[in-house]
C-alpha cells in the first residue's frame, strides 16, 4: 500500500482541485507546467529539484501521486502536468503507465485519452465515484488472490 509524503499530498490536492474545477470538454485548459506545479510546491525556489529544470524530485514525486491513484483505482493525476515547450508531458508519463500495466494502445493518443479520464472522474464531485474506484481495485486484487490460491491448490 502506497503512503504519500507531505509534499505528494499537496502535489494531490492541487491536481485534484484543478481536476475537479475543469471543463470536460476542454481537459487540456486544467494543465499546468511542470514549473507552474514547482513553484506552488516550493514558492520561493528553494528546493531546486521541485521548481526549476531538470526537475529531479518533482519527477518522482508525481510518478508515486500517479501509483497512488492507480493503486485506488483512479486515473493518473501527473496528466495534469505538462512540458512548458511541448505543452505534454514527458515521456516518462507513458513509461509510468506502461509499469503499472496500464492499457497503453497507443503512446500518441494515451495521455490525451487519460487526461479526459482525470478531468471526468475527479470534476464528476461524486465521493462515489471515489468509493467505488478503491472497491473495484480491491476486488481485482481480490480476485487475482483467489486466482492465485486456486493454482496452488491444483499443484
Amino acid at each position: 500500500m502506497i503512503t504519500l509524503t507531505s509534499t505528494e499530498r499537496f502535489i494531490h490536492r492541487v491536481l485534484s482541485a484543478r481536476a475537479r474545477e475543469a471543463d470536460v470538454t476542454k481537459p487540456r485548459e486544467a494543465c499546468l507546467t511542470y514549473k507552474e506545479l514547482g513553484l506552488l510546491i516550493d514558492p520561493e525556489g528553494l528546493n531546486t529539484g521541485m521548481s526549476r529544470p531538470p526537475f529531479r524530485t518533482l519527477f518522482p514525486a508525481l510518478g508515486h501521486v500517479s501509483r497512488y491513484e492507480v493503486e485506488h483505482g483512479r486515473p493518473m493525476l501527473s496528466a495534469l502536468v505538462v512540458s512548458q515547450d511541448s505543452q505534454v508531458p514527458g515521456p516518462g508519463f507513458v513509461e509510468l503507465a506502461r509499469q503499472l500495466q496500464l492499457p497503453v494502445h497507443d503512446p500518441d493518443t494515451y495521455w490525451d485519452e487519460e487526461l479526459a479520464e482525470v478531468v471526468r472522474f475527479w470534476s464528476a464531485h461524486d465521493p462515489v465515484l471515489l468509493l467505488d474506484a478503491a472497491v473495484d481495485r480491491l476486488m481485482t486484487e481480490l480476485g487475482l488472490i483467489r486466482a492465485a490460491v486456486e493454482r496452488l491448490g491444483e499443484a
